[in-house]
């Protein structure tokens, strides 16, 4: 009599043949992915047996960018950069700078800034930009509709704002407090008149480029994704910012916290 081992359907029917053609009395299978006993059964993913399960990287070099990037690792079979770590000052965000691989505030002084700069909360900026968000030091340095509040232009309007969605980790999916952050945006939006909004995916630091651009565009579509089933009619556009545009600059796990977030821009 006959003895299969137990393997998926297709390699059973390929095993059937090689039985009766080769009079084979069992067949070998191997693990099913992810699971796997060594790399070649990991190998057509691109990936490493690492603890009986295929992963990414087993050993740093195992990450692209390894060979150039100081700041690249692989931690728990997933490749990403080290913390507190910088190459350039694009991984360090708005306001600081890259000095011995660590991120550090851009200045101390406004003298540590160029001509016409200040140095406002560690960081290099230029008063009476007038944007929102801009570095400002009184009222005045700030546009219409906007004041100075920690070193910052701030609506002053009084309008309800929606709030920033935030995400835990390397994460983009939506908790239940999230969700009820979203409702809540969305009842804002609505008062406003609001028919167009934008949702902003962002990240904290840690990473590469590349791969905080596509964490932040999954964060933004979850956001979009939650709102159509709230308002079918509101027009919902997302975008990415990846880690460029950071809203606090310190090397701390509740900083990063405020940075892994989507923002809701309307048209009102």
């Amino acid at each position: 009599m006959l003895r299969f081992l137990s393997c998926p359907a297709a390699r059973v029917a390929s095993a059937f043949w090689a039985v009766a053609v080769l009079g084979l009395t069992s067949v070998a299978c191997g693990p099913t992915y992810p699971n796997c006993a060594n790399d070649d059964h990991c190998k057509t993913h691109g990936e490493y047996c690492v603890d009986s399960k295929c992963a990414q990287c087993r050993v740093d070099s195992h990450c692209p960018g390894a060979g150039s990037d100081v700041c690249v690792t692989c931690e728990k079979g997933a490749c990403g950069r080290k913390a507190d770590c910088c190459s350039s000052k694009l991984d360090c965000g708005n306001g600081k700078k890259c000095a011995g691989n660590k991120c550090v505030a851009e200045c101390a002084a406004d003298t540590d800034c160029a001509a016409g700069q200040a140095c406002v909360a560690g960081a290099c900026t230029t008063p009476g930009s007038g944007m929102e968000g801009a570095g400002c030091k009184k009222d005045g340095d700030c546009g219409p509709g906007l004041k100075c509040n920690g070193g910052k232009c701030v609506d002053s309007s009084g309008m309800c704002r929606p709030a920033p969605i935030y995400f835990d980790f390397n994460e983009y999916t939506l908790s239940s407090s999230s969700q009820d952050g979203i409702a809540a945006s969305y009842k804002c939006m609505k008062e406003n008149k609001a028919t167009t909004v934008t949702v902003e995916g962002h990240c904290d630091e840690r990473g590469t480029d590349a791969y905080n651009m596509e964490l932040g565009n999954r964060r933004a579509k979850a956001v979009k994704t939650y709102l159509s089933t709230l308002g079918p009619k509101l027009k919902v556009k997302t975008m990415s910012y990846g880690k460029t545009k950071p809203v606090c600059n310190e090397d701390t796990e509740s900083c990063w916290s405020q940075n892994r977030r989507a923002e809701l821009k309307s048209d009102k």
